[in-house]
């Protein structure tokens, strides 16, 4: 019998494997905003070890997309994403440090935006099925992170 959060996993694994780079990035920002909800909720319940997991889930995943990027291909999209991230990992650190719900919310404010764009981005262009990426200067983001919990 298999046990239930192997299970879980596993559809995770497939769900994001089946994803196109762009669809992949979308998940990705979601997953951060989802957590850093939960960091939010954590602060309001004074669940301090809840509150390090979720901005430390939030952290890996900007910094996967960070180390996704190819400054030699992207020009100007790739260095403004690269500060923007970077941004968000200072933000995250003095979030994390203060307790400041502001910061979170700041910075979820920001991959909303983010993924608006990619959204608009995504229904002006059309991606050919065996593209290695959503746009020139950004690698695929190959992650392995667990986007709920």
């Amino acid at each position: 019998m298999m046990h239930t959060a192997y299970a879980q996993n596993a559809y995770r694994s497939m769900e994001l494997s089946d994803s196109s780079p762009l669809e992949l990035i979308i998940k990705l920002y979601n997953g951060t905003i989802n957590f850093l909800s939960k960091a939010v909720n954590a602060i309001d319940e004074g669940d301090r070890p809840q509150k390090v997991y979720y901005i430390n889930k939030s952290r890996a995943i900007i910094e996967e997309l960070l180390s996704s990027l190819d400054p030699n291909v992207g020009g100007d999209v790739v260095a403004n994403l690269q500060d923007l991230y970077s941004y968000m990992l200072i933000e995250l650190t003095k979030a994390n440090a203060t307790d400041d719900k502001e910061r979170l919310a700041h910075i979820q404010e920001l991959l909303r935006t983010l993924k608006l764009a990619w959204n608009e981005a995504g229904t002006n262009m059309t991606l050919p099925a065996a593209s290695p990426s959503p746009s020139p200067g950004i690698a695929p983001v190959t992650s392995s992170f667990a986007l709920s919990t």
